[in-house]
């Protein structure tokens, strides 16, 4: 029972009045005030001390609660029912302000008074201290602290709200995305804070104009986001919408600058259409942002809408191939899904893919994986093969349907025969992208997995279809950041697929090495300094520790590196040399850094350190391939060590090239860390634009990914 529910019980019970003296000592430690008012001229039966100490404060010398206590808190009127037959008090609970601008929530209830007669009384807490506390995390987690306006974080929590009726078709819009051109320049020119400037002083504009005020949101660095939505009616045809957005957007093409600096940035923008070009927000910022390059390309300072012919991914995916991690929720890999866009050749009923089977066990390599892990595949036809059938180690396999989020009652019926058929030949199943509505109880009572889009689904219907099917797994995807773990979590889901591991915790303190992993960071510093090791160092380091020792050993003898019955550091420079020994000694450190992390974390790293090497020979411009391999695997060790990128660059001493490849995006291995995040997220699109500026052959791409997969997965025996 709250203090002030208690209070209204004791108005009601006592026939003394004796109880009300000692009532202010009560209120005051519960920082609560009380008046109790009755009758048209309002007249204040009772007040507690504080409330009392509160109206002297205020300076007033009339009586009365309309004279004294209405003036304190402007608007109580509106919430009195004393003299106005229109309007009963039953527990009303409202905030307002008084007039020093201080927020109260107050009860109002009308109760019987000691004397027999109906009395109102008003209860106030202070909750100004709440709202503080409460704005200023609301600003943390959805504010650009640069800016101002709202993150990424907010762009995905509003989108969601629309989804539904984007889904039924109440709402259609626009969502854009737009950078600075020539923004570089300026930061290059003038200085990053110079930068930060231009930043704030567009958004400080933008945000005034009407037409993009509350529409606008920071995706990070220089590019925003805009998000329009109207009712489908407000258009006649698609031409009138896109004509209409076209003008709106068009204000914004100027040409923005500072005193004093020469530079003068323009905006480019790209436009997807919802639901034309998608109804996730993910699909609709990728064709944005497909758009967006568009507008670069052609000139910039202009806006261009997303076309269907513009989705080169659509012609490159097929070749391209990526595994991500599933998670357990405390950081342990229970399995691997395999992301092959080739895998739904399923077009129509007369095509039948003669290589999508064949290539999901060439990727994964399982003939030569002995391990508990689990492998999420694509449903395939081929699957209820006899040949498949009689050798497919069925209880490492997870066949996973693809189901629409809308499905008519015929889909939905061979959804239900598909999953029957499978299950009876002896697969597990997993169901990606179902609705979370009631008529999908008779399937998911067929599976062992459904994975949901944590964000992309109602979460409320998520919980209560989680809670209602104790029998099946849940799977959050697209759980890319700490937030959205911990939201995921707290849904109830079992497992987690996405990146969160490999993004820092906010506001995590510093931590120091552990003395147990001193002896890696050592080794780590000393694989990371210049172009010489000394490798005397190397040896006592390695020497003080048998652990050290045996690990390296099974390193460099294992089918990874190729080596046999290398017995001694010394011997192993001399077979492999030095620049290939610093390589093995750096994965070691890595290896033992991370120890206590999620084990993708090295497995990550490592793959893209392998994968980078092999690709650097290949490039137009020819790339270091011992320096590609460092920045790979350095890319992801901060977390590891719980710090940021720029205090880890202070304690291992790395090359120019690959300091400033990690702390900026204008290194000379910038790109190709994008490229890595851009091939790990299955972002195509970009992965082909990359393999096209570089001059690289798309089926070499694919096959330097399958094996460097391979060769972690041989290193990972070790």
């Amino acid at each position: 029972m709250t203090v002030d529910m208690g209070l209204m019980d004791v108005f009601k019970k006592t026939d003394s009045g004796n109880i009300l003296g000692n009532l202010s000592n009560i209120l005051d430690s519960h920082d609560m005030e009380v008046v109790a008012v009755r009758g048209k001229g309002c007249e204040v039966l009772y007040s507690s001390a504080r409330t009392v100490a509160e109206l002297q404060s205020d300076a007033s010398g009339a009586s009365g609660c309309k004279t004294d206590y209405a003036i304190i808190y402007p608007k109580l009127c509106d919430h009195c029912p004393q003299g106005r037959i229109d309007r009963k008090a039953d527990n009303e609970l409202f905030e307002i302000k008084d007039t020093d601008g201080r927020t109260f929530a107050v009860r109002c209830k009308q109760i019987d008074w000691v004397d027999g007669k109906p009395a109102t009384v008003f209860t106030f807490r202070d909750i100004t201290p709440e709202k503080e506390i409460k704005e200023r995390l609301y600003k943390l987690a959805y504010i650009d602290q640069l800016t101002h306006i709202p993150n990424r974080q907010k762009l995905k929590e509003d989108f969601n709200a629309l989804e539904d009726d984007i889904n039924s078709g109440a709402l259609e819009g626009i969502v854009v995305i737009f950078d600075l051109d020539n923004f570089k320049d300026v930061n290059d020119t003038y200085g990053h804070n110079t930068g930060d400037v231009v930043l704030r002083r567009l958004t400080e504009h933008l945000g005034g104009e009407g037409a993009f005020a509350g529409h606008l949101y920071r995706l990070g660095g220089d590019e925003f986001v805009l998000l329009y939505s109207n009712h489908p009616t407000r258009f006649d045809t698609a031409h009138e919408m896109r004509e209409y957005y076209n003008e709106l957007l068009s204000s914004a093409l100027c040409a923005y600058t500072l005193p004093n600096i020469d530079v003068k940035c323009t905006l480019s923008m790209g436009v997807s259409f919802f639901p034309k070009n998608g109804s996730t927000l993910s699909d609709l910022l990728r064709k944005a942002d497909i758009a967006l390059y568009k507008a670069k390309i052609g000139g910039r300072n202009q806006i261009v809408f997303f076309e269907d012919r513009y989705d080169t991914a659509q012609k490159f995916k097929d070749m391209y191939i990526n595994i991500q991690p599933v998670l357990l929720g405390f950081g342990k890999t229970f399995g691997y899904e395999l992301i092959d866009s080739g895998n739904s050749a399923e077009k129509d009923g007369k095509t039948v893919s003669l290589s999508e089977f064949n290539r999901t066990l060439d990727t994964l390599g399982l003939q030569d994986i002995e391990n508990d892990l689990h492998y999420f595949i694509s449903y395939s036809k081929n699957l209820l093969n006899p040949a498949v059938l009689n050798n497919l180690p069925k209880k490492k396999f997870i066949v996973q349907l693809a189901i629409p989020a809308k499905q008519s009652k015929i889909e939905l019926k061979n959804s239900i025969k598909k999953c029957s058929e499978l299950r009876k030949n002896g697969y597990r199943l997993a169901i990606s992208g179902p609705s979370s509505s009631s008529h999908m109880t008779e399937l998911l009572s067929l599976v062992d997995y459904c994975k949901f889009n944590s964000s992309d689904v109602n979460e409320i219907r998520q919980r209560k279809v989680i809670g209602s099917n104790p029998g099946t797994r849940f799977i959050a995807t697209g759980v890319d950041t700490q937030e959205d773990f911990r939201k995921a979590k707290e849904a109830g889901f079992h497992m987690f697929q996405g990146y969160y591991f490999n993004q820092p915790i906010l506001g995590q303190k510093t931590k120091e090495i552990s003395p147990l992993k001193i002896n890696y960071f050592r080794l780590l510093k000393l694989s990371g300094a210049g172009d010489y090791m000394d490798f005397r160092e190397v040896s006592s380091i390695i020497s003080s520790d048998v652990a050290l020792t045996y690990k390296l050993l099974r390193i460099l003898n294992s089918a990874a590196v190729g080596l046999r019955n290398v017995s001694s550091v010394a011997s192993a420079v001399a077979y492999m040399g030095e620049e290939s020994m610093k390589k093995w000694i750096a994965v070691l450190a890595l290896r033992g850094i991370a120890d206590d992390k999620p084990l993708e974390l090295v497995r990550m790293s490592l793959i893209r350190a392998r994968f980078g090497e092999l690709l650097a020979p290949h490039f137009l411009v020819k790339r270091d391939p011992q320096q590609v391999f460092m920045v790979g695997m350095l890319s992801l060790l901060h977390i590891a060590l719980e710090k940021t990128r720029e205090q880890m660059l202070e304690e291992v001493p790395v090359s120019d090239e690959i300091r400033e490849s990690l702390l900026t995006k204008s290194g000379t291995y910038s790109d190709l860390l994008r490229f890595y995040e851009n091939y790990e997220y299955a972002n195509w699109e970009a992965v082909s634009l990359f393999v096209e500026e570089n001059r690289l052959e798309p089926t070499y791409v694919n096959d330097a990914y399958i094996a460097s997969v391979k060769w972690y997965s041989a290193l990972a025996d070790t």
